[in-house]
Order: C-alpha cells, then sequence, then structure tokens
C-alpha cells in the first residue's frame, strides 16, 4: 500500500531508496575529500598527481545524488533508460545535459561574482 508519496520500488520504498542515495552521496564526498587531501599534501611538497583520481569517487557520488533525488535505485533507473527508445535517450540525455551545464557554468558564474569582484 502507498502511504502519501512514498511508493514501493522492488520492496523498498523512495524514502530508504533516498536514505541509501544519501550513505552513497557521503561516501562518495568523504572519499573526494580524501583524496583532495591527499593531493594537497601532494601540492605542499611541490609533488603532484596525474589522471583521473576524482573520477571513482565522484562517480560513486553522483550515482547517490541520483538515487536521492529521484527515489529510484540506480540499477532500477538505468533498466528504464535503456528500455527507452534510441530517439528518446537523445532527447533526454541532451537535455539533462545542456540542464546540467546551466547549472554548473551558473554557479562558477556566481563564485565568481561573489568572491572575485
Amino acid at each position: 500500500m502507498t502511504k502519501g508519496w512514498q511508493i514501493k520500488v522492488e520492496g523498498m520504498n523512495t524514502s530508504s531508496v533516498r536514505a541509501q542515495g544519501l550513505k552513497t552521496l557521503c561516501m562518495g564526498a568523504a572519499m573526494s575529500a580524501g583524496f583532495g587531501a591527499f593531493a594537497y599534501l601532494l601540492k605542499i611538497h611541490n609533488q603532484s598527481i596525474l589522471g583521473i583520481g576524482w573520477a571513482v569517487p565522484g562517480g560513486i557520488a553522483l550515482s547517490g545524488l541520483v538515487q536521492l533525488v529521484s527515489g529510484v535505485p540506480f540499477s532500477e533507473l538505468s533498466t528504464k533508460w535503456d528500455q527507452l527508445q534510441g530517439w528518446q535517450r537523445g532527447v533526454l540525455g541532451t537535455l539533462i545535459f545542456l540542464v546540467s551545464c546551466v547549472v554548473i557554468f551558473g554557479v562558477f558564474g556566481l563564485v565568481a561574482i561573489t568572491f572575485f569582484s
């Protein structure tokens, strides 16, 4: 039985999926902070780190964010995405990319205006 905004999804309700998403998001953020601290320690000792080390914790954090926002387990969302027709994936993917760019550049602009003006 559904209760308010809680919808049953594969034996889980949206609040438990969102809680799991929050845990995953925090885990990814903690890993990113650890990696950032390590990179900072290397920098103050005139060393550097090359590669895409931020990709793994960033991907974990983003998958948690998707679960937190959507309330749907990531695996089920992936299945639903795969069931879309090609043109639907193209349109939706392009829209998601454009909205992400607007948000990212908007935040960068806001930070630049706030701190560098």
